[in-house]
């Protein structure tokens, strides 16, 4: 009976460390900062973005031939590269909020090409199809909007820290050892290398499998932010909405806190009702354009390739060995949701008429 348990303990030992060497990527605490056993260099990332930089640039492609040359359609596109790169440099000198791993092209140390790019189909694509999916004048369009950009994001964002398309901090403020970029202040004089700030550890300190929840509710804030300013100035520009945008999203900061401290609740939960609640009361209480927009394949092809892309990265591609099975649903299941509304606001799924006349369909040209 003694060799029988003693055989059977030593199988499921050898079963635990299969499955250590699986998910070895992951974050062994999912509900806590990844603190890697060493400190990894800027040049240590385990995964492959070439994949990524591909994907990013053929959507910058798809919306470049969406504009259809149009000046309006364009500064949207180049207001949104703008943003891009402001907030990725600003974020790394001014924070050490994270670092990219290195694309085919990069823009700086921890700043590869497709992570400032990443933001011309991600603003375009949620700020165009926000307009079409509701009134662009009514309270429910910045709420519908922070969906979309979540919807859009949120796949690639739940991925990129376990298949090493970037990293976040670890536990000690440490992004990248080694790393000689360039940080204001304090954060400049330690010799590590690339650190992060203490505010910026603390809003980014709770995380699940191993992404900060702050960041998806950022990316919420970001599309509400933009589409507030948007109504603020009658959609006259895109610099002033898009640059200031994010700014103005900053309120939904204390908001969480708020949330937090109310119920005591975790900043996961909060964040998660927060954006649950504000965005099934705006599709609950919003009507849709009368009639609807004419259909858009070009546009709808946009969210179709990322969305696609991304699901399948999870389920068959680099994230199939290192994301764990729960992480894979949240993916799917975000994605196909996401699609489903793009469909909707690119005139696919219409609960009203489509517009047919030249004089309805002028609209949304």
């Amino acid at each position: 009976r003694v060799r029988a348990f003693m055989k059977d303990a030593r199988a499921a030992a050898a079963r635990v460390a299969g499955a250590e060497r699986l998910y070895a990527a992951p974050p062994r605490r999912m509900w806590g900062v990844y603190s890697p056993k060493t400190p990894m260099t800027v040049d240590e990332f385990p995964g492959s973005v070439h994949s990524l930089d591909v994907l990013v640039f053929t959507l910058v492609l798809l919306v470049l031939a969406h504009t259809r040359g149009s000046p309006w359609k364009l500064a949207l596109a180049a207001a949104s590269l703008a943003l891009g790169l402001l907030t990725e440099q600003l974020s790394l000198r001014l924070g050490g909020t994270h670092c990219h791993a290195s694309g085919i092209v990069n823009v700086s140390t921890c700043s590869s090409a497709n992570s400032v790019f990443w933001y011309i189909p991600w603003v375009y694509t949620g700020v165009t199809c926000a307009r079409r999916l509701t009134d662009e004048c009514s309270w429910a369009f910045p709420l519908l909007s922070g969906m979309l950009f979540f919807g859009l994001c949120g796949v690639y964002e739940a991925q990129g820290p376990l298949v090493g398309w970037w990293r976040w901090p670890a536990a000690d403020g440490l992004v990248a050892s080694g790393c000689t970029i360039w940080q204001a202040g304090p954060l400049g004089l330690d010799a590590r290398g690339l650190v992060a700030s203490p505010h910026v550890m603390e809003a980014l300190g709770e995380r699940l499998f191993g992404v900060p929840v702050m960041a998806p509710y950022f990316h919420f804030a970001f599309g509400w932010g933009i589409a507030v300013v948007y109504q603020l100035t009658a959609f006259k520009s895109h610099a002033l909405p898009v640059l200031l945008g994010p700014t103005i999203a900053l309120v939904w900061d204390p908001a969480m806190r708020v949330v937090c401290t109310a119920f005591g609740a975790s900043k996961l939960a909060a964040v998660c009702a927060l954006m649950l609640g504000s965005t099934f009361a705006a599709l609950a209480l919003s009507a849709p354009p009368q009639p609807s927009p004419p259909r858009d394949l070009l546009l709808f092809s946009i969210p179709l390739l990322s969305g696609t892309t991304f699901a399948l990265h999870a389920i068959v591609g680099a994230g199939a060995l290192r994301e764990p099975p729960e992480l894979k649903l949240f993916v799917v299941t975000l994605a196909l949701c996401a699609t489903l509304l793009f469909a909707r606001s690119c005139g696919l799924l219409p609960r009203v008429p489509i517009a047919s006349t030249a004089t309805e369909a002028k609209k949304w040209a």
